[in-house]
């Protein structure tokens, strides 16, 4: 079992492999929508900046997709953090990181994304629905893969 020492590596690896997969759907979402991977990446730096992300072109784009990786460390040190003091999610692992990655579905398109842009969302988007919620347990699964690796 892993010591204390070890969660900060933990967390951070698992937050970039999370960080990865997201990254990965997102930007071939962006390019399947037709809007390009810029604009992914810009749409998530109008979070902090508003509108003026879209013509902020690969600056904005990078602290978009710097906010991105931000918001997967958090996503893993909540799992991590609760992995060492939940001993269901030890005996239940797999069940449980896709219990999670419902979760982080349920936060991004019921809280997340309507407080963002509130007369998008919530929506049901059929397929891109599904590959949504697909990836959002695909990143939770990412997360506890390396959880459980460095764990052990």
């Amino acid at each position: 079992m892993q010591d204390r020492a070890g969660l900060p590596a933990t967390i951070v690896m698992a937050g970039l492999a999370g960080a990865s997969i997201d990254g990965i759907y997102a930007s071939i979402m962006g390019i399947v929508r037709g809007i390009g991977v810029m604009r992914v990446w810009q749409g998530v730096a109008s979070g902090w900046i508003g509108g003026a992300a879209r013509d902020g072109g690969v600056t904005t784009a990078a602290l978009g997709f710097a906010t991105h990786i931000g918001i997967a460390l958090i996503m893993a040190t909540v799992y991590v953090l609760a992995l060492h003091r939940i001993a269901l999610l030890r005996t239940w692992r797999w069940p449980a990181a896709v219990a999670y990655g419902l979760a982080l579905y349920g936060a991004m398109y019921l809280v997340v994304l309507p407080l963002r842009w509130p007369g998008i969302f919530p929506r049901w988007d059929g397929l891109f629905s599904v590959t949504d919620i697909a990836a959002h347990v695909g990143v939770a699964l990412a997360i506890a893969a390396v959880a459980r690796q460095r764990r052990e």
